[in-house]
């Protein structure tokens, strides 16, 4: 099975996105490490982002399930990342740049020859003390939805797993982040979730409040 915690597994096809909602960050190890490991193993290109610290304990996790994790960096086929400038706009969070790199590093995976990309980022850790720390909440469901709706609806060649640290998220945020999500993974549990929402709605949604407040907004 590609997912597994605490002794439960779960297939999780191409295009799936998940979110792992987790208060210890040790956590994210955790669930990531056999995600990758599985992926490896396929001829994926993997790809981990967060603190320099995650990325110490994910090298360790995957030597832990018997990866040669110099050697997978070495080929390009893994990707350990803890330098959040590429993926922010002038220390701004911007959503449809976060997607474009997914999108980037989709096409240079295919281009290489591996078979498909598995996606794995700590969002509180890209997020935190950004320019536009007051936009963060809605930036994240604006990505959370665009992601759903390009890679999920169209069986897009990647499994993403994104991280959030729920003890530091508003509660509201952390309701609407489960209702984007077909798997998520809180604490020791899989749940899937049976009030999943599609996502061309929900991001229909947003453009209403947005526009109800008098602002415009660009998609």
């Amino acid at each position: 099975m590609d997912l597994s915690v605490e002794g439960k597994s779960e297939r999780i096809p191409p295009g799936s996105h998940i979110v792992q909602l987790y208060n210890k960050v040790n956590e994210i190890a955790g669930v990531t490490a056999r995600l990758l490991e599985v992926g490896l193993a396929a001829s994926e290109k993997c790809l981990f982002a967060g603190t320099p610290a995650s990325v110490k304990d994910m090298e360790q996790a995957l030597a832990k399930q018997g990866v040669d994790v110099a050697a997978a960096q070495q080929t390009g086929q893994l990707q350990l990342v803890s330098d959040r400038e590429p993926l922010l706009v002038n220390n701004r969070f911007d959503p449809y740049h976060l997607l474009s790199t997914h999108q980037t590093f989709i096409a240079q995976a295919m281009r290489e020859g591996w078979k498909a990309v598995r996606i794995s980022m700590d969002m509180n850790w890209l997020t935190e003390g950004a320019a536009n720390t007051a936009q963060i909440p809605q930036q994240i469901l604006k990505y959370e939805a665009a992601s759903d709706a390009v890679f999920t609806f169209q069986n897009a060649p990647i499994i993403a797993l994104m991280h959030y640290d729920y003890s530091k998220l508003p509660g509201g945020l952390v309701v609407e982040l489960l209702k984007l999500h077909p798997i998520a993974v809180v604490g020791k549990f899989i749940k899937r979730n049976p009030y999943y929402l599609n996502s061309e709605q929900y991001l229909l949604k947003i453009l209403r409040v947005n526009r109800d407040k008098g602002r415009v907004v660009a998609v």
